[in-house]
């Protein structure tokens, strides 16, 4: 069976044949993350969802691929779907002309150019990411179901004597610097990356998962929910959150029920309320929608795209959304959406000017010893033409 990843189902949904309404994922729900990145590579736990479907496909005569195929038999998936042994059981119960839904969405079709479609439900225990806040929603289910597949046992005896352990989910890559520190896995496993580093006084909690090379400096505060990217540096208070890749929230400061992009950085004191002070539903700025709408959760914090920098003291509102590659620098509350490629400072909002922004991203590449890629070039360029 071949397996291909799609944005949407718009070819579908619109057939004639259709009786019932549908609806079809928009790639927009989940901007400012998959703005220059497939929703493939996204990260949801330890692993991205590529890296989770090839894992599972691996264990079946199963090809994947991106795009589509008018071949019959084929499936077509959603990339917003989070991969699981229940989904792909219900992929490989598919016959052809099933369409698999979950409520009005469209999550599967196993394609029949003729004959008539035939509608499936899908279990409910199926997990999508249907809008920016999933991603930090789904992280500690999502640490658990990963550490699972990852680890084949628990690894502790690289640690030091010097740290404190509570329960046993723990595992511990080589290379690992980590002295004076308390890890609590009674409330979920942990799980830290090759070269990661942990200083002194970090208290961590579970679910947690800490990529290869990040950094937890010194009497850093995680309340469990959290994964970290490669090559992060995470300080201050953390909880219910994702970190991207090469990201930097460095020092004190609240990060709660809250997302941030790859290659950001967060100056000192940043921190974000994640409750209203009326205990309401917390309302977020959706692409796909061009409007707000309820996320339905008591407690959201903020979104920050890829790119962007904050300066020091810098507060957000509960439901920010960020664009990329912006540049912020006030000291009072930020609007709940600032766009991409923005540059606030002093009450007063400009475009960042393209060319020093290139110039920036350029130079932060290289202080990681990372060589910025053309195709990012070109899609950075194609989006600031677009937005500006």
């Amino acid at each position: 069976m071949k397996i291909f990843f799609v944005d949407c189902f718009d070819a579908i949904r619109s057939l004639d044949t259709l009786t019932f309404p549908l609806t079809s994922f928009d790639k927009k729900s989940l901007y400012p993350f998959t703005f220059v990145k497939s929703c493939l590579d996204l990260r949801v736990g330890i692993l991205t969802l590529r890296e989770k479907w090839h894992r599972l496909a691996s264990t079946f005569n199963l090809e994947l691929a991106e795009g589509n195929s008018c071949e019959d038999g084929a499936v077509w998936v959603t990339k917003h779907v989070v991969p699981s042994a229940v989904m792909l059981q219900a992929v490989l119960a598919m016959e052809e002309g099933d369409i698999l839904r979950q409520d009005e969405m469209i999550i599967a079709w196993r394609y029949h150019k003729e004959g008539a479609l035939k509608l499936k439900h899908a279990d409910d225990t199926i997990s999508l990411l249907k809008g920016v806040e999933d991603l930090f929603v789904l992280t500690g289910a999502e640490i658990v179901h990963d550490f699972n597949l990852l680890a084949q046992k628990t690894a502790v005896e690289a640690i030091s004597p010097t740290n404190q352990l509570l329960g046993t989910d723990f595992y511990v890559a080589e290379k690992v610097s980590m002295e004076c520190a308390t890890l609590n896995s009674t409330t979920g496993p942990i799980y830290i990356d090759e070269g990661a580093t942990i200083m002194e006084g970090a208290h961590l909690r579970g679910p947690l998962y800490l990529g290869k090379g990040a950094v937890v400096k010194m009497g850093a505060t995680i309340y469990g929910n959290v994964s970290v990217g490669k090559q992060s540096v995470v300080g201050g208070e953390v909880g219910n959150s994702v970190i991207g890749d090469f990201s930097a929230k460095g020092h004190h400061g609240y990060l709660g029920c809250s997302v941030i992009g790859d290659w950001c950085n967060l100056g000192a004191g940043t921190s974000n309320s994640n409750l209203k002070n009326n205990l309401k539903t917390v309302s977020i700025y959706d692409y796909s929608l061009e409007d707000f709408r309820d996320t339905g959760l008591l407690k959201c914090g903020v979104f920050i795209g890829d790119y962007t920098r904050t300066g020091i003291n810098s507060s957000f509102n509960t439901g920010t959304v960020i664009g990329i590659a912006s540049m912020l620098a006030d000291t009072s509350f930020y609007a709940k959406f600032v766009p991409s490629f923005a540059w606030l400072f002093n009450g007063d909002t400009q475009i960042y000017n393209f060319d020093k922004f290139m110039e920036y991203l350029e130079t932060l590449y290289m202080s990681k010893n990372e060589e910025l890629p053309e195709r990012l070039t070109r899609e950075l360029n194609q989006l600031n033409k677009k937005y500006n």
